[in-house]
């Protein structure tokens, strides 16, 4: 491929070749008609709710699973709802319980408490298993149940949250959702969000990443088709709700975006391992020197990059670290050199900074690691990619090669090289010379003492 034809996709990431490649964004949605459920009042109060009972025999109604579905704060036609998410929940012989908010807007403060009135009513009239009650709502709806999950540990089995921002109300002030510990241990999550949505699906990655070492089962399921704030259920929740009414603590889905990004992103990883050792360094530019606080940079750019404005700001500030960064002069490919000095050593502080990318909630995935000699240096290099949301341009996925190694032998004085591409189609024999012509031409020495100061007149 050309590198004409090569780069005439844009840098963001495509939802129409996203959709193509990603079985899972398919949904159980269907024309079918609603079906219509048993209407009950709630003692001394002028509230009602509906109630779809499983068509069994009356003997097999008996220690029935419950979910109570609280619809989006804007749309309280329940319609969809029954249509799609009833046949899930009727095969798993399950009621389905659908209270209504009297809110316009948003679900209304106090009907929380309208919910779990609502759940004791209904144990009442039907043969209920306290053990197995799932909590389910959409957008605004969705909040109602993660406060609800959230306030009430061990009172519900699971919690399905559509189309859910991560934030609650909590008196006056809107505050990002932070799950009880507690709670994630026995009451299974399972997140289902527009891939547009990319702000909630990263804040929902963070806490996966951060809670799932202590026993946490979250299931994220970005999902394409028209964006709302209600979704149909996807193919896998069918499988997963077996899982926990039968009691089990699943372990959480993997990531269908991210199987997405890898199958697109993945084989150039492998095609640039066989390329490097056989391919020519990209021709040599001009040598470029900075002088850090510790450090001394020089690095030489290969040929059609040029200095960046966006160093990092650490730099700047005259920190342990010398940067140099370079952009390629037409496309969103860039080279980051470091010259660093840290407290810890090389390896402690690389495996440091990968877990802090995760726990960001970014998409990160490595699908190589190898060692690679060049420059007369021992590097360990990994292959990858990190996906994340822009404002302008939607997801972004960036293809990177990263190596690190220690300046003489020093495990604390170390260099690392980055180079990234954005094209979404990276060329591997192009990226194994730059990459080569990066590690081949970079060096760091002590920085020279900054300049003695003349002394003043008497």
């Amino acid at each position: 491929m050309t590198n004409a034809a090569r780069r005439t996709t844009p840098c963001a990431w495509r939802l129409l070749a996203l959709a193509a490649a990603w079985p899972l964004a398919a949904t159980l949605g269907g024309p079918a008609d609603a079906p219509r459920g048993a209407v009950h009042s709630l003692p001394a109060a002028s509230r009602s709710y509906e109630v779809l009972v499983p068509p069994l025999p009356a003997k097999d109604l008996v220690n029935l699973a419950m979910a109570v579905y609280l619809h989006p704060s804007t749309q309280p036609s329940l319609a969809r709802a029954k249509a799609d998410y009833w046949p899930v929940l009727r095969d798993r012989k399950c009621l389905m319980v659908l209270p209504k908010s009297r809110g316009k807007k948003m679900w209304l403060a106090g009907e929380d408490k309208m919910v779990t009135d609502v759940i004791a009513d209904v144990q009442t009239r039907y043969s209920v298993d306290a053990k197995r009650i799932v909590l389910m709502g959409a957008a605004g709806g969705g909040q109602v149940a993660l406060r609800l999950a959230d306030q009430l540990p061990g009172k519900f089995r699971a919690a399905i949250v559509i189309s859910t921002s991560p934030g609650v109300v909590r008196g006056s002030r809107y505050e990002w959702f932070y799950p009880n510990r507690k709670v994630l241990k026995t009451c299974p999550y399972f997140v289902i969000n527009h891939i547009t949505q990319g702000s909630a699906l990263m804040y929902w990655r963070q806490v996966q990443a951060k809670l799932a070492p202590a026993g946490a089962s979250i299931s994220i399921l970005p999902v394409t088709g028209k964006p709302d704030e209600y979704l149909p259920p996807p193919k896998p929740l069918g499988a997963w709700l077996g899982q926990v009414l039968s009691g089990k603590h699943p372990t959480a889905l993997p990531d269908p975006q991210a199987a997405a990004v890898a199958k697109m992103l993945r084989p150039c990883a492998d095609a640039w391992a066989k390329a490097f050792p056989t391919t020519r360094p990209a021709p040599r530019g001009k040598a470029i020197t900075k002088d850090g606080k510790v450090l001394r940079l020089t690095v030489a750019a290969p040929a059609d990059f040029e200095r960046s404005e966006r160093e990092h700001a650490r730099d700047a500030g005259g920190g342990p670290l010398t940067q140099i960064r370079l952009e390629h002069k037409t496309w969103p490919i860039t080279i980051r050199f470091d010259a660093r000095a840290t407290a810890a050593p090389m390896a402690a502080t690389l495996a440091a900074e990968e877990k802090a990318t995760r726990l960001r909630g970014l998409l990160y995935q490595v699908y190589r690691r190898q060692d690679l000699t060049a420059g007369g240096r021992k590097w360990a290099v990994k292959v990858g990619s990190i996906t994340y949301p822009d404002r302008r341009r939607g997801w972004v996925s960036a293809w990177f090669v990263h190596a690190a190694a220690p300046i003489k032998a020093d495990p604390k004085r170390w260099l690392t090289v980055l180079v990234a591409d954005e094209t979404q189609q990276p060329e591997a024999a192009e990226l194994a010379g730059i990459v080569k012509a990066a590690l081949a031409h970079v060096a760091a020495a002590p920085a020279p003492p900054p300049p003695a100061t003349a002394p003043g007149r008497k």
